[in-house]
């Protein structure tokens, strides 16, 4: 996908809405009746005579929960969102149910709720709760959205996840555009005598992911999951700008059991204002069902939270040919005004006697004994195999073991998650719990999720963390802790800081009849964002000044200068710092 354009009308418009699409209605609620399968038959069976969408926007009831029999498979543009609901109701909530015969009809792997595929196509999902947990009771879905096609913009707002059992969000997808945030993720359901696999976004390449042009992950809180939060392989962006990288910031990741991210990559990552609590949480450096590996790659000590290991060159034909091979010398990694602490319930099982066992004897007769050693040297932000990287590009700098506690989360729910731990530790196998429901459930109920959810992510306002992010404020997300500094996601008063000069695509996109406009400003600089016709003609200058470094987002209400509604057709909006413009395009249907 092109990223900038270096005069406002060299953008070759390869794909032009049609004059049908561009007329119908903007909405269509989608009305609940309780029929099993409405949601995925009324989406799915909405399209114009060209295939796509007939809707920009399908929008959910609130406090009713919409039965999914199969996945939703979208092929082109549009939004589902949750309508808005307030206290003591509950948001739009999608649940899994069997077929007839009992077994899942949702086909393929991954098994999830929606699927997006095409190019250029642009696919947002918010104010939404997925249920992971089939309404019988049966077993649990893998994740909630899989991605596939190119160029694709994917925005995630505002959803909540429970119960998924490996991985919530899925890029399969080639030179995706990815906007997490205010999303929450909790009570992985893991599968049947599993450990170690899943996480709440997988991407970046690999050799059998998608990969990702954009990645912003803000102000998401990740509790539970039974591998690392976030798999970001190679390089993490592709046909990346000097200075471009993936954006962590204000996250709260609890009851991890592996890292953050998967230790071998995530290279052009920069983790700002997280909030980290009882990572690494399987505590294991050897396995006894294979004891020729040690999980902390024979770092029998750990290598922390931060786990960063060793990556090797890249020899990827396809990858050295497009330029979007990694450079092991310079990870550009960074870890900035993070938080981090183990409970005491972590502590506890890092600290018990370890198990060991014999080895079969070698040809000499010599028999070896290893050992699980559960050490607390565990407990530590990162060792020595990630310092070894500082040299090749890993950087480190205030941030903070909250030593102070404070943390507010019932201690049931790490509880639960190291029982279970533990049953497999001693020999590989759950032999107690053997079934999918690793997770802690306060009322009692793992069919219905209890809205809101009784789990409090906070801590006390007197912990350091609570004013150790880089404006002053508390760490984590903003969802949990009052924030004295007004923090705003997509502005920039209060220190987020951009990485780059870049244009982001607008959102919603088609729209009626206003849109939001996000930019990236790496320094101070006197900017122009306008907008055009087709014809080239200026319609809206939406401003035109000096802005500072940061992220600043603006809205089109869809009016020209003399405030005159614009007409329904595609229209171009051009940033420029006086030396680079960079164009996009952007639809506006009535």
């Amino acid at each position: 996908m092109t990223k900038s354009i270096s005069y406002r009308f060299a953008l070759c418009i390869c794909v032009l809405f049609s004059v049908a699409n561009l007329s119908v209605a903007d909405t269509l609620t989608v009305t609940w009746t309780g029929a099993i399968g409405e949601l995925e038959t009324t989406i799915m069976a909405d399209t114009s005579a060209d295939g796509t969408q007939a809707h920009a926007v399908y929008k959910l009831e609130s406090n009713k929960t919409y039965l999914q029999r199969s996945t939703i498979v979208l092929e082109s543009s549009c939004d589902i969102v949750g309508a808005a609901y307030g206290t003591g109701e509950t948001p739009a909530t999608i649940q899994p149910i069997p077929g007839d015969d009992g077994a899942s009809q949702f086909a393929g792997w991954p098994a999830g709720n929606i699927k997006t595929y095409g190019e250029d196509q642009s696919y947002a999902f918010k104010n939404l709760l997925f249920n992971g947990v089939f309404a019988d009771g049966s077993t649990t879905l893998f994740g909630v959205l899989a991605t596939y096609g190119k160029g694709n913009t994917i925005t995630v707002d505002h959803v909540t996840s429970v119960h998924n059992q490996v991985i919530t969000y899925f890029c399969f997808g080639q030179e995706e555009n990815w906007t997490l945030t205010n999303n929450t993720a909790v009570q992985y359901s893991c599968y049947p005598a599993g450990m170690y696999f899943g996480g709440f976004w997988w991407g970046g390449g690999g050799g059998w992911t998608g990969t990702v042009e954009s990645l912003l992950i803000q102000n998401n809180t990740i509790e539970g999951a039974h591998g690392q939060a976030f798999v970001i392989y190679d390089n993490g962006l592709v046909n990346r700008t000097e200075g471009e990288v993936i954006n962590v910031d204000h996250n709260t990741f609890v009851n991890i059991i592996d890292w953050p991210k998967f230790y071998r990559h995530g290279n052009n990552t920069r983790w700002t204002n997280n909030l980290f609590v009882n990572m690494a949480a399987n505590g294991q450096t050897r396995n006894a069902a294979n004891t020729n590996i040690a999980l902390n790659n024979d770092h029998v000590g750990g290598h922390g939270k931060t786990a960063t290991l060793y990556q090797g060159a890249c020899t990827d034909s396809t990858l050295l040919a497009d330029g979007n091979c990694w450079d092991r010398t310079n990870r550009n990694i960074s870890y900035q005004n993070n938080a981090w602490m183990d409970t005491p319930e972590l502590l506890d099982m890092f600290a018990m006697e370890p198990w060991c066992w014999d080895l079969p004897a070698d040809s000499n007769g010599v028999v070896v004994t290893l050992c699980d050693t559960m050490i607390a040297n565990q407990s530590k932000w990162a060792g020595d195999s990630t310092m070894s990287m500082f040299a090749n590009g890993v950087y480190m700098s205030n941030n903070l073991h909250m030593s102070d506690r404070g943390w507010n989360l019932d201690p049931v729910y790490i509880t639960a998650q190291t029982t279970r731990t533990r049953d497999w530790l001693d020999n590989g196998v759950h032999d107690t719990h053997t079934d999918h429901f690793w997770m802690h459930q306060a009322d009692g109920d793992k069919i219905t999720v209890e809205w809101p959810l009784p789990m409090d992510f906070s801590y006390l306002a007197t912990s350091a963390a609570a004013t150790h992010c880089t404006h002053g404020g508390p760490v984590g997300s903003t969802h949990h802790m009052d924030h004295p500094a007004g923090l705003t996601l997509n502005t920039n008063p209060d220190g987020i800081v951009a990485s780059t000069f870049a244009l982001k695509q607008n959102y919603p996109n088609p729209f009626n009849p206003s849109t939001e406009i996000s930019f990236n400003l790496d320094e101070i600089a006197d900017i122009n964002l306008s907008i055009f016709n087709m014809l080239g003609q200026k319609v809206r200058t939406l401003t035109n000044g000096t802005k500072p470094a940061g992220v600043h987002t603006l809205e089109w209400d869809g009016r020209d200068e003399m405030g005159q509604r614009v007409s329904t057709g595609i229209y171009l909006y051009t940033l420029s710092n006086g030396s680079k413009t960079i164009t996009k395009k952007m639809a506006l249907m009535k």
